[in-house]
C-alpha cells in the first residue's frame, strides 16, 4: 500500500518532479546549470511576488534562517523576535547565540501574534535593528496574519528591518513581500514547493542590502555579499544540491501553470475541508478557525491515548504518516501536513485512518 506521507516536510513529490531529480549530474559551473538557475529563480520571484533579490542556498530551512540574521546585524543590534511556537524560539536562540540583543516576546502555544500587543511593545523602544515574525509556525499549525503585523513594524521611528520566516508557508499562503514590504523573507524547498529537502531560498530587500554593507556579524558560507556576485552568473558560490535544483524547477513550473491564485485557493479549501471532517469524527483542533495554518493542522490527543502509539499505529497498519508535537505541545498534539502536492483524497484517507486507529486503541 502507497505510504500517505503528511508530515510538514519533507513532502510527497510529484511525478515528474521525481523523474526530475533521478536525471544525471551535469557541470554547476556551466551553460546548462545556468540556464536553470536563472529559469528558478525567476519562478520564484512570481511566487515571492518581489523584484528583490533572491538566493539559492544549500542547507535546510534553518540554514536560511541564521543567514537571516548574520547577513544584517552586528553584535550589539537590538533584535525583537515575537514567537508562537519551537521554530520561532529557535530562530530567536541563533540571534542570541551570534551575540546580538534580543528581546523574545513569546505568545502562548496555539495562537497567533496580536497585532496589538506588537504595536504595543514596539512603542516602548527607542532603537530597534530588527523584527522577526514566523508566518506559519509548523510546531503548531497556526498562521500569523503579517498584512497587520508589517505595517506596525514599518511605521516605527526607527525604521527597523522586518525579516519573516515562511518556510512551510510560502508557496501555499499569499504573502507579498514587495506589497508588504518585507526586507528578508526564508523558505526552503522541502514544503508547499513539492521538491526534495536541500535548498533554503532567501530574498532580500535593497534597505537590507543597506545593512549589509554595515553588518559585522561573523559568516563565511552564508555571506549573502558572495552569492550576490555568483548569481550574477547565475551560478552559486558553493556546489549547489544539482538535483534538488532539478526537482524544484520543475515543481515551479507545474505550480506556475496552476497559477499561484489557484494554488492558495486549494491550500484554503483543502483546510476547511480537514477541519470540518476532524470535527465531524468527535476530535477536537488545537488552533481555532481564525489562527489556522492553511499547511499544517493540529489535532488534541484524546484523554487516555498514549500519543506516541497512535502515530507509530496509524504508520504501520494504515500506512499514514503524521507528525507529534514539539516543545510545550509534545504528547499534546499530532499534526496533519496539506502543503504542495495533497488531494482531498489524501485528507479523508487521514481521517478514516484516525477514526479506524482510535477504535483500535480503544479495544
Amino acid at each position: 500500500m502507497k505510504q500517505n506521507l503528511r508530515v510538514p516536510g519533507p513532502t510527497p513529490l510529484p511525478s515528474q518532479v521525481l523523474n526530475s531529480i533521478s536525471q544525471q549530474m551535469i557541470n554547476h559551473r556551466g551553460p546548462e546549470y545556468e540556464k536553470i538557475q536563472a529559469r528558478v529563480i525567476e519562478n520564484l520571484k512570481y511566487f515571492f511576488q518581489t523584484k528583490n533579490d533572491i538566493f539559492l542556498l544549500t542547507t535546510s530551512g534553518m540554514g536560511g534562517l541564521e543567514a537571516a540574521v548574520v547577513n544584517f546585524f552586528s553584535h550589539a543590534d537590538k533584535l525583537i523576535f515575537f514567537t508562537i511556537g519551537e521554530f520561532g524560539n529557535r530562530w530567536a536562540d541563533i540571534a542570541q547565540r551570534f551575540g546580538a540583543k534580543v528581546d523574545h516576546i513569546i505568545f502562548p502555544v496555539g495562537t497567533a501574534v496580536s497585532k496589538e500587543k506588537v504595536h504595543q511593545i514596539l512603542e516602548t523602544y527607542n532603537k530597534i535593528n530588527g523584527v522577526f515574525f514566523t508566518h506559519n509556525e509548523t510546531a503548531t499549525g497556526v498562521l500569523n496574519n503579517i498584512a497587520e503585523l508589517a505595517p506596525i513594524v514599518k511605521s516605527h521611528k526607527n525604521k527597523p528591518l522586518l525579516l519573516v520566516d515562511s518556510i512551510s508557508a510560502l508557496g501555499a499562503v499569499d504573502l507579498p513581500m514587495d506589497k508588504l514590504d518585507i526586507d528578508v523573507l526564508v523558505t526552503a524547498s522541502q514544503k508547499a514547493w513539492m521538491a526534495p529537502p536541500g535548498i533554503a531560498m532567501i530574498a532580500v530587500s535593497n534597505y537590507a542590502w543597506e545593512r549589509h554593507k554595515t553588518a559585522t556579524m561573523p559568516r563565511y558560507y552564508f555571506d549573502l555579499s558572495m552569492y550576490k556576485k555568483f548569481a550574477e552568473k547565475n551560478q552559486t558560490p558553493a556546489t549547489c544540491a544539482v538535483s534538488t535544483i532539478y526537482g524544484l524547477d520543475t515543481s515551479l513550473q507545474l505550480m506556475k501553470k496552476e497559477g499561484m491564485r489557484n494554488i492558495f485557493k486549494k491550500h484554503l479549501a483543502l483546510t476547511k475541508h480537514l477541519r470540518d471532517v476532524v470535527r465531524k469524527i468527535g476530535l477536537e483542533l488545537f488552533v481555532t478557525d481564525a489562527d489556522a495554518s492553511p499547511t499544517v493542522t493540529s489535532i488534541k490527543i484524546p484523554n487516555g491515548i498514549d500519543g506516541h502509539h497512535w502515530l507509530k499505529l496509524l504508520r504501520e497498519k494504515y500506512n499514514v504518516v503524521l507528525a507529534g508535537g514539539m516543545g510545550e505541545t509534545k504528547g499534546k498534539i499530532i499534526r496533519v501536513a496539506h502543503m504542495g502536492w495533497v488531494s482531498k483524497l489524501d485528507l479523508d484517507n487521514v481521517v478514516k485512518a484516525l477514526l479506524l486507529s482510535l477504535k483500535d486503541l480503544k479495544g
